[in-house]
């Protein structure tokens, strides 16, 4: 996936549920602790994601300047009198102590409680644009917590492939979408990958498209069955042209007012409908909103898929209700 979007924390068990077949509830827990196999921090889209670390190391190695870039722009424009680079020294400064609440860190550097928009990391994405700081724990125990200094070579090409193996086919729009990279980069992204990329074209839609030569395979009749996206979803969040997996006629159901990006329930590939959930430890209500009527074959698998779901993000049981 490359990156699961974690603004609202919930995405990131189900995506990763979604998957697999098998998925220990709470394994996050201690995937996002000091030291754990994921890290938390800003970087697609500014905004706060979750990644392998070879996969943090790869795409803010590569994005981070230029994000880091636009951060010192927007604060220079808001904030006139404060020099960010001090201030980002004192922050990491700070947190030699170790780990720290935002009260905490603003207790310890006074100067960030003047700052607008911390909620959205606006006190810290500089730092995580550098790769030296990231996000550990879940709700109200989330802590800021230090990154060793390291240096990472920017891999455009490396980028892309990554991209590519998990999103592909994908229009050159829909890779600088993802990332953000100006034209000239995004060229040399795939100048730098080519020896590897084959174009295609997709039945019904105009344009051509790259994937990996090694994951082209011949057409399949394969059901893809039914599967269960997060809010935020990495897939439906990869491309500009959200038609690939998404009708028109029903993306602006998806991609709701303020921001809000539904979880949408997937059949062979295609969203059908969106979802949400109300849940305790024994039982999980899905609600679901179809965008057609679904076929007996669809409602058993979308309830066999529900049981599953459930149990991954740790209930023992589930219902399913239509919208």
């Amino acid at each position: 996936m490359v990156a699961v979007q974690t603004q609202y924390a919930a995405s990131l068990p189900v995506a990763v549920a979604a998957r697999l077949k098998k998925c220990r509830a709470g394994w996050d827990d201690a995937a996002l602790q000091p030291g754990g196999s994921l890290i938390k921090s800003w970087s697609l889209r500014h905004t706060l994601h979750a990644h392998t670390r070879d996969d943090h190391a790869l795409v803010v190695g590569s994005l981070g300047s230029h994000l880091h870039q636009d951060y010192i722009r927007f604060m220079q424009r808001r904030h006139t009198t404060s020099d960010i680079h001090k201030l980002e020294e004192l922050v990491l400064a700070a947190l030699q102590h170790g780990p720290m609440s935002r009260r905490e860190l603003h207790e310890r550097v006074p100067q960030l409680k003047s700052i607008d928009y911390v909620g959205w990391g606006m006190d810290v994405m500089g730092l995580a644009f550098r790769r030296r700081v990231c996000v550990v724990g879940r709700g109200a125990t989330q802590m800021f917590c230090p990154l060793p200094e390291v240096e990472v070579e920017p891999s455009y090409g490396e980028l892309l492939k990554r991209y590519l193996a998990s999103f592909g086919p994908a229009t050159v729009a829909d890779f600088t979408f993802w990332t953000g990279l100006k034209a000239p980069l995004a060229k040399k992204a795939f100048s730098e990958a080519s020896d590897d990329l084959v174009t295609v074209t997709v039945e019904g839609m105009k344009g051509v498209r790259y994937a990996l030569a090694n994951l082209v395979t011949e057409e399949s009749s394969k059901n893809f069955g039914v599967r269960l996206l997060a809010k935020f979803d990495p897939l439906v969040l990869a491309h500009k042209d959200k038609s690939l997996f998404i009708p028109i006629e029903h993306k602006t159901k998806v991609f709701r007012k303020a921001g809000q990006v539904e979880a949408v329930v997937l059949m062979d590939g295609i969203a059908s409908g969106t979802w949400r959930i109300d849940r305790n430890a024994n039982r999980a209500t899905f609600t679901v909103e179809p965008f057609r009527p679904f076929g007996k074959r669809e409602t058993v698998q979308l309830r066999l898929e529900a049981e599953r779901m459930a149990k991954a993000i740790g209930s023992k049981a589930a219902e399913v209700q239509f919208a």
